[in-house]
């Protein structure tokens, strides 16, 4: 077997085996930072050493089968929107719109959400990069910064206790629809990294230990 074979069925198994370590730590929130932290090494072994969120959303993006990929979070959009003073204009306005479908009260799957070429023809420029920084995959880098940097999720999210494995939003009276991320789909979206990368690794012949320095030292000068 050729040898980046044997480097990427190691490096694998290695995951596999951690992954397994991590669903027995009984702490919702810290069984979060786990998974957090080691999609970070599989990002790395996939793309090496690119800039960090770039990998993050590469390896969600490239190497998972997360069907809310492509789609956008409406909450988050709007306040983008209003932060950045652009709630006078057509894509703020269509966001409302589609808000105001939503019911107060319901638990509401991101496959409510819409599509960011669906939003695209109601933005201009500035608004089309907000819409794309709206993606789950960027929301999801940003909830994993929140958890290991500061050790805490993001939002007022109330993570309903059962096996969900699919996001969703809750609602808080008189505010804004809240994006939750439960712990149920860390798991699933750190095995289908897994699985994906260990297809990436075999297509692409990468030995993914290449991409991590090794040694007794630990920082050049």
């Amino acid at each position: 077997m050729a040898h980046y074979k044997l480097a990427s069925e190691r490096f694998i198994e290695y995951f596999k085996a951690r992954g397994a370590l991590i669903e027995k730590v009984e702490n919702l929130t810290f069984r979060k930072i786990l998974f957090a932290t080691a999609l970070d090494s599989l990002a790395r072994a996939a793309f090496g050493n690119i800039q960090h969120r770039k990998r993050i959303v590469q390896l969600v993006d490239n190497l998972t089968d997360w069907n809310a990929k492509e789609l956008v979070s409406l909450p988050q959009l709007e306040l983008n929107l209003r932060e950045k003073k652009l709630g006078r204009y057509r894509l703020y306005r269509e966001v409302r719109r589609r808000l105001a479908q939503w019911s107060p009260g319901d638990i509401i799957p991101l496959a409510r959400s819409p599509y960011a070429t669906d939003l695209m023809k109601f933005a201009d420029q500035q608004e089309s990069t907000i819409v794309g920084n709206c993606r789950y995959p960027e929301l999801f880098y940003t909830y994993r910064n929140n958890l290991i940097h500061e050790f805490r999720e993001p939002g007022y999210g109330i993570e309903i206790p059962s096996d969900e494995d699919k996001p969703y939003y809750t609602y808080m009276i008189n505010g804004p629809w809240q994006l939750v991320f439960p712990i149920g789909f860390f798991s699933a979206i750190f095995d289908q990294a897994v699985s994906g990368l260990h297809n990436y690794l075999t297509e692409s012949k990468i030995d993914p230990y290449t991409r991590f320095e090794f040694g007794s030292l630990w920082r050049a000068n």
